[in-house]
């Protein structure tokens, strides 16, 4: 993949319109497709209006594009990431979705900021079975909290792939990343399962009621 020079991306807006994001308007009406979550979530939000901006975050592997298919609509068949800087955005009536993977790329880290700007709710997507990484989970997690333009912005952390016998419990993930001890914002963590679908509702509702309260 052709990398773009880094200063291509000093501008989010550029960023986004150099490449095909995917656009999900209308659900399709074709036998079999399931409606996906955001077009349920549509009807909980207080401000119908106005687009609800999410920041999908986590490391490789977590589960986060499995996710992503999960809430968009079931038939995406292709996601664009930006070239050269791997970002996904999907829109999908009401809802913006930016989505990529941190931890590494410590060079690109500071262009992220850009995308920071006006997020609604950081969703944080955890692979549970893979314990080795959750010091490093956790340390990408606590920098983004600290991130003055993330300030406040509610936190919903997905503990993921909760289908596999070896996933750890939500409740052990919590106590490892030291979650009660967050005060300045409204925060979750919920188990599912990325590619069962189970969990996901519960989690994105909560995420409606966080924007709900945020906004009033």
């Amino acid at each position: 993949m052709e990398n773009l020079p880094l200063g291509d991306f000093s501008s989010p807006s550029t960023a986004l319109q150099s490449n095909l994001s995917v656009t999900l308007g209308g659900v399709s009406k074709r036998e079999g497709n399931k409606m996906g979550l955001l077009s349920i979530l549509r009807k909980l939000k207080s401000t119908p209006d106005q687009e609800v901006r999410i920041l999908l975050l986590g490391l490789d592997n977590g589960g986060k594009t499995t996710l992503l298919k999960q809430l968009a609509s079931e038939d995406i068949s292709h996601i664009t990431p930006t070239q050269g800087f791997n970002i996904k955005s999907v829109q999908s009536q009401g809802f913006k979705l930016n989505v990529w993977d941190i931890g590494g790329q410590r060079k690109i880290r500071p262009y992220w900021r850009n995308y920071f700007e006006n997020t609604d709710v950081l969703i944080y997507v955890i692979d549970s079975a893979d314990r080795k990484r959750f010091e490093e989970t956790g340390q990408e997690l606590a920098e983004l909290l600290d991130e003055e333009k993330l300030s406040g912005v509610p936190v919903l952390i997905f503990a993921n792939k909760q289908d596999l016998l070896t996933a750890a419990p939500a409740s052990e993930i919590a106590e490892g990343l030291n979650l009660h001890t967050i005060r300045d914002r409204m925060w979750q963590i919920q188990s599912c399962s990325a590619l069962t679908g189970e969990g996901i509702q519960e989690g994105m509702n909560w995420v409606c009621k966080s924007v709900n309260s945020k906004k009033k």
